[in-house]
């Protein structure tokens, strides 16, 4: 419930997002909260999306794909992860994300 707070108050949409235990949920909201405040400092004003897909690529096992688009005045940003894991999945998908920002901004 801390990630779906956190995500209305910023004005963060979360899509599809896996039910998570208390532990994964609290490292999924320290995540998002962390990157959407790095990328926050870089870009003052814009819209967050992050969704979350899953495939049932080896029976039992789901496997997880996050995409997290930032769409500013003048620029989107796009990044896109894939993992057996999650959080995993999160984590990459953001760093990749915060990485393109920096780049765009030319504090690398």
């Amino acid at each position: 419930m801390v990630l779906r707070e956190f995500a209305r108050e910023k004005r963060i949409k979360l899509l599809d997002f896996p039910s998570l235990d208390e532990v994964d949920e609290l490292t999924a909201f320290k995540t998002v909260q962390e990157n959407f405040e790095k990328m926050s400092r870089l870009v003052p004003e814009f819209e967050m999306t992050i969704q979350a897909k899953q495939y049932n690529k080896a029976g039992a096992r789901k496997q997880h794909e996050v995409h997290a688009r930032i769409i500013a005045p003048r620029k989107r940003f796009v990044a896109t992860s894939v993992e057996w894991n999650f959080l995993t999945a999160l984590q990459e998908c953001l760093k990749e994300l915060k990485r393109e920002v920096l780049k765009a901004s030319g504090k690398n």
